[in-house]
């Protein structure tokens, strides 16, 4: 497993991968509906989405994520 600092790699490139995923879907909403989500909304769904990730089965992400 490579680690950089203390930070798994796999569990970063996840991150990485569902950060971008959640903004082009608000991006999609905004240019096709016309409507806009606060950016804490757009958090907020990150973060939902990063624990059902974690749910089935990314576990190198779980490793960044505090569930609190």
């Amino acid at each position: 497993m490579a680690v950089i600092r203390g930070v798994s790699r796999k569990g970063l490139k996840s991150l990485v991968i569902l950060v971008c995923w959640e903004i082009w879907n608000e991006r999609n909403v905004r240019i096709f509906n016309s409507t806009e989500a606060p950016s804490f909304t757009v958090a907020e769904k990150i973060k939902g989405e990063a624990s059902a990730w974690i749910l089935v089965g990314a576990k190198h992400l779980a490793c960044l994520i505090s569930e609190t």
